[in-house]
Parts: C-alpha cells; sequence; structure tokens
C-alpha cells in the first residue's frame, strides 16, 4: 500500500504502470485503486461519485458490465479520476503531517488568532450596524410622533 505522498509524475507513472485497457481507454479498476491506497479510496469513492460530486461520471470514472450475476459490473478509473483519488491521499498524508509537526502547530496558532481578530471585527461592526439601525428606528418614531402631534394640533 502507498504511504507517501507522490508529485504528478509519480502519480502518472504509477497510473501507466497499473492501468489496463478498457474499450478505448487505459483505465484502472476501482478495486486495484483500492490494493494501492487502502480504505481510503473506498471512501473516497463513497463520498465523490454522483450528479454534483467531485468525481464525474464519464470524464472521472465509468464502468463495465451487464449489472447480472454472469456478467457483474464494475468500476474503473479515467486518468484524471486517478489523479483525483493521488490528490486526495496526498491531501490526507499532508494534513497528518500538518498536526504531528511543530511547524503546523505554529501555523494553527497564528490561524486562531487571525480568526479571533476577524471575529471581533465581525462582533464590532455588527454591534455598529445594530446601533445604526437603533438611531434610525428612534429618528423614525420621532418623525411619526411629530408628525402625528402635527396632525393633532391641525384637527
Amino acid at each position: 500500500m502507498i504511504n507517501e505522498v507522490l508529485n504528478k509524475d509519480a502519480a502518472v507513472e504509477l497510473f501507466e504502470r497499473e492501468a489496463i485497457l478498457m474499450g478505448e481507454n487505459n483505465v484502472v479498476p476501482f478495486y486495484r485503486a483500492v490494493e494501492l491506497f487502502g480504505e481510503e479510496a473506498a471512501i473516497f469513492f463513497d463520498r465523490n461519485m454522483g450528479y454534483g460530486n467531485y468525481l464525474k461520471f464519464g470524464g472521472d470514472y465509468s464502468g463495465w458490465g451487464a449489472c447480472s450475476i454472469e456478467r457483474p459490473f464494475t468500476s474503473y478509473l479515467y486518468k484524471a479520476g486517478f489523479l483525483k483519488l493521488v490528490t486526495e491521499h496526498n491531501y490526507l498524508r499532508i494534513i497528518k503531517a500538518h498536526k504531528e509537526s511543530e511547524a503546523g502547530n505554529i501555523l494553527d496558532r497564528y490561524e486562531e488568532e487571525r480568526s479571533r481578530r476577524i471575529d471581533e471585527r465581525d462582533a464590532e461592526e455588527e454591534r455598529k450596524r445594530a446601533e445604526r439601525k437603533a438611531k434610525r428606528a428612534a429618528a423614525k418614531a420621532a418623525r411619526e410622533a411629530a408628525k402625528k402631534e402635527q396632525e393633532e394640533q391641525l384637527s
């Protein structure tokens, strides 16, 4: 199973080494992708396939078979889908490395501080908006009261 991050050249080389012909395209069967990347590949397929998701049928993956017992349907990745899987694999590895590193801890502290400053700024802006809204409402009420008083004096 592959545990290190892969650059594009290594990912393309792995695809070319593992690919088989289906129709007119070189592809990597889903089962083989799971053998290469482990359960994370199966999770990736489950979360990212279907309408509106990251993996697009016909562009990233497809399948072959009659959906019968004799000829079951099997799915496979085109090169584009394989590279998306490698990207997910790399992402999971760098997130883990980030959490375990001192540099990651430093970056996390700065991110927390930036988030705190943004939250404070947003709270101050909301307070000012509420203050302006209250002033507008008070001014409107004063105008309406003055108008009503004027109407009463005229009648």
